[in-house]
């Protein structure tokens, strides 16, 4: 007995330990772990062509990059080279051109004309531009920290992906559950974060197409905004308004007020409306029903809604905690439903 205790508390002194050894890469830690589980499947898939765990692992890794680091790479590269190119005289005339207009437009309006003018005045275009190289100096540290962490996720995540299964394993034995406990959990919480990512997937190459199309319609770069609308539209609430909202201003500007009023119409109502709150929880749906060995016994609204939450909770990372943390609830309640509370 004496021995047990000892070895408890030594045990967790050394988990404490371990904590505080790997706090600042936990974060990181836990989404590779996730991003394994909701991808092994392809690797899996892969490694039945090419066979050897390492290449497969590799390949896996690669794509991954591509999918989702390297369209964020070019629109931040795209920002940088654009940011570098900008006329700063010629955005002074136009800045003050546009006051001119917002002046003569509000004098023409009723009780407006007594308190707006005299706002206009204290807005300068060195106080503007000021407060977009404080906000360009933020976006510059956060992206860095964005790709420190992302290469940190690639490590761990091929870490996962080349030792998984032997992982998996070994977590099973130290368990004090039933195989068909750990299985059930596991098959939940797989399932969740394959259909998130799926889902995901295919909404953000859904919204991006359908805005890079119609941006291009207009003349503008219609890539890079698909691939900016396809990034924003995981943001809840807000989404694709912060990229959509500025090229209505712009055609505004260039007296396009028709093509405004049609590329907002189109993108609050058939892609902000119609695909992200219709198509989407019916692609989960399919993905849940079609593509899953086994369907989930989950709603697809509840997936929804977890994704909504996890990213108010944890950023943008939360779109596969806050399901992972979810199916992992309702899976621990229907094994306790089933097998301890009987």
């Amino acid at each position: 007995m004496r021995d047990k205790i000892f070895f408890s508390i030594l045990f967790l002194i050394i988990v404490f330990a371990m904590i505080i050894l790997y706090q600042s890469y936990l974060f990181n830690i836990l989404i590779s772990f996730l991003l394994c589980i909701a991808t092994f499947w392809f690797k899996k898939y892969l490694q039945n062509i090419f066979k050897k765990p390492l290449l497969t692992s590799l390949i896996a890794i690669l794509l991954m990059i591509t999918l989702i680091f390297i369209p964020i790479f070019f629109v931040c590269y795209r920002a940088f080279i654009g940011f570098k190119a900008i006329d700063w005289n010629m955005l002074r005339e136009v800045f003050d051109s546009s006051k001119i207009f917002m002046q003569n437009l509000v004098s023409h309006i009723p009780l407006a004309e007594e308190y707006l003018p005299s706002m206009l005045n204290e807005i300068s275009f060195s106080n503007i531009s000021s407060a977009l190289l404080k906000i360009s100096s933020i976006v510059g540290e956060n992206g860095l920290k964005f790709f420190i962490d992302g290469f940190v996720i690639i490590i761990f995540l091929f870490v996962f992906f080349y030792c998984g299964e032997g992982f998996y394993a070994y977590i099973k034995r130290l368990l004090p559950f039933q195989e068909k406990q750990i299985q059930e959990v596991a098959q939940e919480v797989s399932g969740t974060l394959r259909i998130v990512f799926l889902s995901t997937f295919f909404n953000v190459i859904m919204q991006g197409s359908a805005f890079g199309i119609i941006a291009y319609i207009f003349g503008f770069d219609g890539v890079l905004l698909g691939i900016l609308y396809g990034i924003c539209s995981m943001i809840p609430i807000v989404g694709g308004v912060i990229v959509w909202l500025p090229i209505c201003a712009i055609l505004v500007y260039k007296n396009n007020i028709q093509g405004a009023i049609i590329l907002g119409l189109y993108s609050s109502i058939f892609i902000g409306f119609i695909i992200d709150n219709i198509v989407k929880p019916w692609i989960i749906g399919i993905v849940n029903k079609r593509i899953l060995n086994k369907p989930l016994q989950i709603s697809e609204f509840a997936i929804f809604f977890a994704i909504l939450a996890g990213i108010g909770a944890f950023g943008f990372w939360g779109i596969i905690i806050g399901p992972a943390i979810t199916a992992f609830f309702i899976a621990l309640l229907r094994v306790y439903e089933n097998d301890f509370l009987k």
